[in-house]
């Protein structure tokens, strides 16, 4: 059910398009300085670090990535997309 509400990623398409958490994601991955882990993302979202949140976190980055909206250059480790970011002068 959640793939539905996460589009695939096509040139020109906004986080707008994006439930609120999906796009908080993209904009926390998007604002550091280099690849973050879910882990890292977790407390960036407004939720506790446990180990629950952690893994669901770690899903819903998995999801924006087989979607094209980030990528997971190294195993855990998420950076943007870089067609997104080649891509989309018009960014956030």
């Amino acid at each position: 059910m959640g793939v539905l509400l996460v589009p695939k990623w096509q040139p020109g398409m906004g986080v707008d398009v994006l439930p609120d958490v999906y796009r908080d994601i993209v904009e926390v991955v998007g604002d550091a300085p280099g690849p973050v882990r879910a882990k890292q993302i977790v407390p960036r979202i407004g939720l506790p670090a446990e180990t629950g949140k952690i893994e669901g976190t770690r899903s819903k980055v998995k999801r924006l990535v087989e979607r094209g909206w980030l990528d997971e250059d190294s195993p855990g480790l998420f950076t943007p997309s870089r067609a997104r970011t080649t891509d989309s002068p018009n960014s956030r």
